[in-house]
């Protein structure tokens, strides 16, 4: 293998939505930061997380394995690049990540202090997120040349400890204010529940947003200003994100495949302005992660077994590198999206059906109505799961026009 001089930095954090942010669609929380990523990136549309489990995830980001397979097939990316010179970092607040398998791989591992949170604070720079952008700001500002910045942030996972003033300022005249607990909620919610409980909670949610679009306007300046900023790549993305009522649910009660759990982000800016505001429709995953940074930073991919495809293809006009198919699966839970649907087999092997993209968050359940559908894409699931644990894309059967454009 060999290596260039190119610097990476990989941004994760943890239960960021998708449809939280003014890229993707939202319109009620502002996000200048991120919308500032986004008109210099390429972002991808549809990002699916392959599991909700963090330590799977990490395997996928890692190894480039699907979390179907059964073992991952090659090193970690801080493994793999320990033969070059390229020095590697990891910078976080969550203690799971930095002993996570292959953790100890990385040159240096930086754990930002966690300190017990009991309320809101006074200023966005005493959140437990601002402590870990300056961390990471620290470092970058003396980075050896080259590198790979690796950034896991808790995000939502961690403490909702905004200035209370953040999550208020979402409440309408009429509204009750949100509430003032840090920790994040879990509910389940019952029939006749409170609709006030969950806008409060979403309102919450929108004050720690608030602080992460801050974080990243911090991090985007210094990636600008720092020396290597000619050659260094910028991703931003989330491992899963965080149920606000959707299906009965607030929160990670449990592991239901539904959009508001597995719909992520993913921001890819280039330095330069190369492929700024290119929209991709392509489906991706996280092992695409793995393949992505390796492709960057100009190592050999071949002979890994992995699952992933670099996504960096899609800035040459390659879309259709990247794949047409996504799944996920977790507790027997399992879920397989195409371009135009989405299907949900539960443990109980209960399955539903939703009409994509349209139905952006599952809301119109049409199983009944499109079984011959539905038996397709369950076949093509258990296609796609002997595929991953065989580690070979060629068993895939290719999509037929129902499941690329939907139904006339």
């Amino acid at each position: 293998m060999s290596a260039n001089a190119r610097s990476g930095i990989v941004l994760v954090v943890d239960r960021l939505g998708a449809g939280y942010l003014g890229p993707y669609g939202n319109t009620w929380i502002e996000t200048p930061h991120f919308n500032r990523l986004g008109a210099e990136s390429m972002l991808f549309e549809f990002v699916l997380a392959d599991s909700p489990r963090l330590p799977t995830l990490y395997r996928s980001y890692w190894t480039g394995a699907h979390a179907m397979a059964e073992a991952p097939g090659t090193g970690g990316v801080p493994d793999l690049l320990a033969s070059t010179a390229i020095h590697t970092v990891l910078v976080t607040d969550d203690t799971e990540v930095s002993e996570m398998d292959g953790a100890e791989c990385f040159d240096e591992r930086i754990l930002v202090g966690q300190e017990p949170v009991a309320r809101a604070v006074q200023e966005p720079g005493q959140t437990q997120m601002a402590r870990l952008f300056a961390a990471a700001v620290d470092w970058l500002e003396q980075a050896p040349q080259p590198f790979l910045l690796w950034i896991h942030s808790r995000g939502m996972a961690g403490p909702w400890d905004a200035p209370s003033e953040f999550r208020n300022r979402f409440a309408d005249e009429d509204d009750p204010l949100p509430p003032a607990e840090v920790e994040p909620p879990v509910r389940r919610l019952q029939t006749g529940y409170d609709p006030d409980e969950v806008l409060g909670w979403q309102h919450a949610y929108a004050g720690q947003i608030t602080v992460l679009d801050l974080c990243l306007g911090v991090l985007l300046d210094a990636v600008k200003s720092s020396a290597g900023r000619d050659d260094t790549l910028l991703m931003v993305t989330s491992p899963r994100g965080y149920p606000l009522g959707e299906h009965g649910r607030i929160g990670t009660r449990d592991e239901l495949l539904y959009g508001e759990l597995l719909h992520v982000p993913w921001f890819v800016r280039f330095p330069g302005g190369a492929a700024a505001t290119v929209r991709c429709p392509q489906l991706v995953q996280p092992p695409d992660m793995f393949a992505s940074v390796l492709d960057w930073l100009g190592m050999e991919m071949e002979g890994t077994g992995t699952w992933g495809t670099s996504v960096l293809r899609a800035a040459d006009g390659e879309l259709g590198a990247v794949r047409d198919r996504a799944a996920a699966c977790a507790d027997g839970c399992r879920a397989l999206r195409t371009p135009a649907w989405f299907l949900l087999r539960h443990p109980d092997s209960r399955r539903e059906l939703f009409a994509k993209p349209d139905d952006r968050w599952e809301a119109n359940e049409v199983a009944d109505r499109c079984q011959e559908t539905v038996e397709e894409l369950d076949r093509l699931l258990d296609e796609f799961q002997h595929a991953v644990q065989a580690a070979d894309p060629a068993r895939l059967t290719p999509l037929s026009e129902t499941l690329l454009r939907g139904l006339d």
